[in-house]
């Protein structure tokens, strides 16, 4: 796959996984476990595709020696984490309501 698709890809992919992780991190503060299942397992399944996606661009930059790439690679995933986690914030802080509302007891 080009490097570029594949970097474009990981972004996407990091974005969602923050996503993903912010709304496991608030759930387990509510009061709804079977909320929290829901949010955990897609914040576990989604971690799961990323460690793939990131180590694969690990493996094939030291192989290739090409380490302004892994820069790149981490400027990506940083700036796609932090952005996924904000949004959902943003979301979840619109939506969250009853038992689902952080704090909820």
């Amino acid at each position: 796959m080009n490097f570029y698709l594949a970097l474009t890809a990981l972004g996407v992919i990091a974005f969602i996984q923050n996503m993903a992780f912010t709304w496991v991190s608030r759930s387990r503060n509510s009061g709804d476990p079977t909320y929290h299942r829901y949010a955990s397992i897609c914040s576990n399944g989604i971690w799961f595709v990323t460690q793939i996606l990131v180590w694969n661009h690990v493996w094939e930059i030291t192989k290739s020696g090409d380490w302004w790439r892994l820069a790149l690679v981490s400027a990506v995933y940083v700036l796609a984490t932090t952005e996924g986690s904000v949004l959902m914030m943003r979301i979840l802080l619109k939506r969250e309501t009853g038992k689902r509302k952080v704090g909820s007891q």
